[in-house]
């Protein structure tokens, strides 16, 4: 099968998403190529990865816990952001205890 050549609009949006902080999986995904077509094309860009975070940072793990409280399933997560299997339900929990806590913190200041 012959490779297609990526068209200067296709890395224009790569480029854009990445600078958002997406993960390569995901503009893989919404540009239809691969996740290392797209490391390629955006590698001079410098974004860079925190260790254990798998590129998701404070945004990542909002769109991850707005979809898990929407019902997505877990393999779906996990295969959406990158992430093992075994690690959403834990990142998840994890996630819910923060909002939590930082909802309390948030009325008691309010008081």
């Amino acid at each position: 099968m012959p490779l297609t050549p990526v068209t200067m609009p296709e890395r224009a949006r790569m480029r854009r998403l990445r600078e958002q902080g997406l993960p390569l999986e995901e503009i893989a995904e919404l540009v239809g190529r691969s996740a290392p077509c797209v490391a390629i094309h955006t590698r001079d860009l410098g974004v860079q990865c925190r260790r254990g975070t798998k590129g998701l940072g404070a945004a990542g793990y909002a769109r991850l816990l707005k979809l898990a409280d929407e019902g997505m399933a877990h393999a779906d997560l996990a295969e959406r952001f990158g992430l093992k299997r075994s690690s959403i339900p834990v990142t998840v929990s994890r996630l819910r205890r923060a909002r939590r806590l930082n909802a309390a913190s948030q009325e008691a200041c309010a008081c």
